[in-house]
């Protein structure tokens, strides 16, 4: 049988060779460790196709079917003009067989006598199959060829390559499991303000158990938001049911979910209920600060906390941070609830830092206390007026108070409030004490709010989403958009230089690199080449956003701005700096996420577990397929070789069991695609044996051969296609 599949894993190493052996030995280990990956891959992928043909071929030879070739990997005739290149990496004749690795890598095939997929060969395959013991005169099949076998027989060697994939799978996961996989579990570390989850009451720390009738204890945090995407293409009206567990009470919640966060770009509505998953208090094992701290160059190092990789934060100031049950290391958004409200002071960091350093052979730790000092944001120099209130949430202190939503802040302590930012750090500074705004409505009817700002709360600012709803009120309930209308210019900076006036509207904002050490810290650290190619301020790409996006910038970068002033439409630019009152609540820390392991005890618990992994992807696959056929999922999303050399190599990265858990899934999406009713795929072949069986007799040669040969010029287009989409995918994968 012939079984394509979109695997690729031809890669150029010549190139690799010169910088591996002029690197530093650090980069030799990683490259060391990358090829050691590409090495697990090929061979996790070639044993998935390997088991495939593998049931092919059992199940002929047990039908007593002749099998001339057993491959992995095709091996047609290739040549340049007169020159004939190798079509198989390795082959060996045993009895009857030649088994080989064919040179293309898209699949496997088993050459039965008597079958031929290809169309043209029907003749000669036709006349190869004839029995030459016949008498004289009669033309008589050959007893070992595949067409000579009960319809029954050839049903189960057409169906024993899927039935092998998903034996295999079943094995694969349930031995993943019984070594332990590990998980991000769905335990909610962010709440994004406005989103539909801050509305309906969901608190960082809660867990989800249950998304619609998917339920699971040790729900990953990505199978949750898989099931909320796809119920989101399906019907993004429809509400999403939430099982919630928070300490020992159990919660229900009906969220509708947003498409709104949706990239405008990639023409798909996302469904979204505005949660992040959790990291822990544990710096990462490269740069304990963000990329956009350590390279950029007019940051002194004194500025700088002396954090170590693998660093554990374990209090702040003397508080000890609470320890969940999720983790032996308190959570970060335990550390943040106490750190931003600190944003604009020194704190003192209790930290357990490695005796022996991140390369010493023991875990042993011990207590350092780190000083972090507050890390200035960056702006261009330019202040935005407070937009209208988006959200209140219900029951808040804001809704008690009369607030709506298209209300404006117009004045907190009775002062003019000119930068929505600014506004909301230097109230999340006053934690623990009293303050008041005012409110203006449409009718110019004004609201005055007095409440006490909590001691303890996270601030979201630096979630870099599309049209993000906009800024929490630390204890009010309430959120409120930043406009793109300038509300103040800084003194002496850049903006005032290049003559911006409050009331000038922000129409557009482009990222200009220019210098070498622009474009290189612009590559390192941001990546993205649409930024620079600029983009209109609108709902998706908010001032919010551009505010966001900017933290990530270098200081001194160049930025083009169009602006709107009387009417018309000017053009002018700015450059980053440090702002001189806004500091960052989040420091830059680079934490680790939230793992556990699903591990067990017993050979049945695991194939229990495998039974259900296999069942689980098998329909994600199959929900798949649906929403693409019904135009839910448009054509781009279909990934090809690239896109499964890519999450399989990720996969490796982490380790035998990931791996073996994307072979599963990888199991049942070739059993499933191949039995699809296909021409030239397993399932095809199946439709003419069921047809052969209900008629008594086989289809017309000529027909059934027209329309495989139609099959396989369809299939031929559609590995072109998905090898296209992975291009164009990857291609802005590592655009950004």
């Amino acid at each position: 049988m012939t079984d394509p599949i979109a695997i690729d894993l031809v890669t150029s190493t010549l190139d690799l060779f010169p910088p591996i052996l002029a690197a530093e030995p650090g980069m030799i280990e990683r490259w060391v460790s990358f090829l050691y990956n590409i090495l697990l891959v090929a061979l996790g992928l070639g044993f998935v196709i390997f088991v495939h043909e593998l049931g092919h071929f059992l199940a002929a030879k047990i039908f007593g079917v002749q099998c001339d070739k057993f491959y992995v990997g095709f091996d047609p005739p290739l040549s340049i003009g007169p020159i004939r290149l190798p079509s198989k990496l390795f082959h060996y004749k045993w009895g009857e067989t030649e088994y080989g690795i064919g040179i293309i890598p898209l699949g496997g095939y088993v050459k039965m006598l008597g079958q031929d997929d290809d169309p043209r060969n029907a003749a000669a395959e036709a006349e190869r199959s004839r029995d030459p013991n016949a008498p004289a005169g009669e033309v008589r099949i050959h007893p070992r060829s595949y067409a000579a076998k009960s319809v029954f027989a050839r049903m189960v060697i057409i169906s024993a390559g899927v039935i092998m994939n998903l034996i295999f799978g079943v094995l694969m996961a349930a031995f993943a499991f019984y070594v332990g996989v590990p998980y991000d579990p769905s335990v909610i570390g962010t709440v994004i303000p406005g989103d539909p989850a801050w509305v309906a009451g969901v608190e960082p720390g809660d867990r989800v158990t249950q998304v619609n009738r998917m339920k699971d204890n040790e729900l990953s945090f990505r199978d949750m938001q898989q099931s909320v995407i796809f119920a989101g293409l399906r019907n993004h009206e429809k509400p999403v049911s939430l099982e919630l567990q928070r300490g020992e009470d159990k919660l229900s919640k009906e969220l509708v979910g947003t498409i709104q966060h949706s990239d405008p770009s990639r023409n798909i509505n996302i469904l979204a209920l505005g949660i992040r998953s959790t990291l822990i208090t544990k710096f990462s094992k490269g740069e304990p600060l963000a990329k956009s701290y350590m390279k950029d160059s007019s940051l002194s190092a004194s500025e700088l906390p002396e954090l170590k990789p693998n660093d554990i934060v374990v209090g702040i100031n003397g508080q000890p941070l609470p320890v969940s049950k999720f983790s032996p290391v308190p959570l970060e958004y335990e550390l943040d609830r106490l750190l931003h409200p600190r944003h604009r002071e020194d704190v003192t960091l209790q930290v357990q830092r490695l005796k022996d350093g991140p390369t010493g052979n023991t875990e042993e730790r011990i207590p350092v206390d780190v000083v972090c000092k507050p890390v200035k944001m960056k702006s261009m120099g330019l202040r935005f007026l407070p937009g209208p209130i988006a959200t209140v949430k219900p029951g808040s202190v804001a809704e008690k108070a009369g607030a709506q939503a298209g209300m404006k802040i117009v004045a907190w302590e009775d002062k003019p409030v000119e930068d929505a930012l600014s506004f909301l750090l230097s109230i999340a500074a006053k934690y623990g004490q009293k303050t008041n705004i005012t409110l203006a409505g449409k009718e110019n009817e004004q609201v005055k709010m007095e409440w006490t700002v909590p001691e303890s709360f996270p601030l979201v600012l630096s979630e870099l989403m599309f049209a993000p709803v906009g800024l929490e009120l630390p204890g009010t309930g309430m959120v409120y958009s930043v406009s793109n209308i300038v509300g103040s210019v800084s003194q002496g900076s850049s903006a005032s230089r290049a003559g911006l006036q409050p009331g000038d509207k922000i129409l557009k904002v482009k990222f200009s690199p220019r210098s070498e050490a622009d474009e290189k810290y612009y590559s390192e650290v941001v990546g993205s080449a649409s930024l620079k190619e600029g983009h209109p301020v609108n709902n998706a790409r908010s001032m919010q956003y551009w505010l966001t996006t900017l933290q990530l910038m270098r200081i001194g970068m160049p930025v083009s701005l169009h602006f709107e002033r009387e009417g018309k439409t000017e053009q002018c630019e700015v450059a980053i700096e440090q702002d001189q009152d806004w500091t960052s609540p989040d420091r830059g820390f680079q934490f680790v996420p939230l793992t556990r392991t699903h591990q067990v005890n017993t050979v049945g618990d695991a194939l229990r577990l495998g039974c259900w992994e296999i069942y689980r992807r098998a329909g994600n696959v199959l929900e798949f397929l649906e929403l693409l056929v019904k135009g839910r999922l448009p054509f781009r999303a279909v990934g090809g070789p690239g896109a499964i050399a890519v999450e399989a190599t990720d996969a490796a990265s982490k380790g035998i069991s990931p791996l073996l858990m994307f072979l599963t899934l990888l199991s049942a999406n070739l059993a499933i695609i191949n039995f699809l009713p296909i021409p030239a795929l397993d399932g095809g072949h199946m439709v003419f044996l069921i047809a052969e069986a209900i008629r008594g007799k086989p289809a017309d040669e000529e027909f059934e051969g027209r329309i495989r040969l139609v099959g396989v010029i369809a299939l031929l287009c559609l590995m072109i296609a998905v090898v296209f989409n992975d291009v164009i995918n990857l291609s802005r994968f590592f655009r950004g």
